[in-house]
């Protein structure tokens, strides 16, 4: 009689534990997962853009040595693969969360509903960024290479959070705060409690995008830097542009964005105000497709315009023209070429231009 009752008992429990443990079963939670795998093979001309004697004087005043010539380099192959997560779901009350790979090492939290979504992310962007509809101008290029445009100002780095509101006729609106550019929220950090906004408005195949952020620098942790001799024009030319990257920023974007049947068009322009000089960045891309294939054309204009403590009237230019054609060849494999043509400037010394060809091929799993 009490074996009955001591098996009753344990099966009233199993049964328990199996209906409480029910909800967890059937969670709201849901993850994903997708992979990428490539094959590539890069043609492209090699310079020796390192002159032996430009020094501090020469690169403000301006060096003559004149640049070695380019070669044609034998094709450089690579593989690599890589995979991506994603987790997420609205819970019975209604709040929805997401779960992702983050920029940094982490995961990217996001909790949305009513009220909008807030992500948490280290190395999160800025709402410049997301309120851009523009291409980000970062072209594949071989040689010296500025970037495209300037996304964030010193002071998004770090943690970053970020509040999208709920979408009003057609316009989001975008707020970022980085709490701290060293992610330690001490006194010695170069930028504390820094904002971004950013707003977007969508009417019929017509989207435009604007951004602002002001990053405001802590004194204490401003060292200036000077010019060096080492590294190539262009390092050295960026650390004259950021002599003072310490001090306050502020950056300014605006772009937009269009389809018209099978053309698409994407214009923008970044400013991106520094105490050691500006940086200004514009690009206008196209695309279309005709029959399987997918053409895109792009271009990019960077100048660093340096304050005059560093180099009066020397300034650092890039304008970089890319053309891409594309296919699927079926069941997620994607064939593309594309070529690059690099012009650059620095500080004033001559223009150079480098090419950069690619064919790859894309697996997606």
């Amino acid at each position: 009689m009490d074996k009955k009752i001591l098996l009753g008992g344990a099966a009233a429990l199993i049964m328990g534990a199996g209906l409480y443990a029910a909800p967890a079963s059937a969670s709201a939670i849901s993850v994903d997962w997708a992979g990428e795998a490539t094959l590539s093979a890069v043609f492209a001309d090699a310079c020796n853009e390192n002159p032996a004697d430009l020094d501090a004087n020469t690169a403000i005043t301006g060096n003559t040595d004149a640049l070695s010539g380019c070669t044609d380099d034998l094709p450089v192959w690579k593989t690599s693969s890589e995979y991506k997560w994603s987790a997420g779901g609205t819970l019975a009350n209604g709040l929805g969360v997401s779960v992702g790979d983050a920029a940094a090492d982490g995961v990217a939290i996001t909790l949305s509903g009513a009220f909008g979504s807030v992500s948490f992310e280290d190395g999160g962007d800025s709402a410049v960024k997301k309120a851009l509809p523009n291409s980000d101008g970062d072209i594949d290029v071989t040689g010296e290479k500025f970037g495209g445009h300037a996304l964030s100002t010193s002071g998004t780095a770090g943690y970053v959070v970020n509040y999208q509101a709920p979408s009003v006729g057609g316009m989001d609106l975008y707020i970022s705060y980085a709490p701290s550019s060293e992610n330690a929220a001490t006194n010695t950090d170069k930028y504390l409690d820094t904002l971004a906004f950013g707003a977007t408005m969508a009417a019929g195949d017509i989207t435009i995008g604007a951004g602002y952020e002001t990053a405001s620098a802590n004194a204490n942790a401003c060292a200036a830097q000077t010019l060096t001799a080492t590294g190539t024009p262009l390092a050295q030319s960026i650390a004259a542009f950021q002599g003072q990257n310490c001090g306050d920023q502020t950056l300014m974007g605006i772009g937009a964005s269009m389809s018209v049947a099978d053309l698409g068009l994407n214009v923008g322009y970044t400013a991106l105000d520094t105490e050691g000089g500006d940086t200004t960045t514009y690009n206008i891309g196209l695309s279309t497709s005709m029959g399987a294939y997918s053409l895109a054309l792009d271009y990019v204009n960077s100048t660093l315009d340096y304050a005059s403590t560093h180099a009066d009237a020397v300034d650092s230019t890039q304008t970089v023209l890319a053309a891409g054609v594309s296919t699927n060849l079926g069941d997620g494999v994607d064939l593309g070429l594309s070529f690059s043509n690099n012009s650059v400037n620095v500080l004033d010394q001559g223009a150079h231009s480098n090419y950069r060809a690619e064919a790859k091929l894309t697996i997606t799993y």
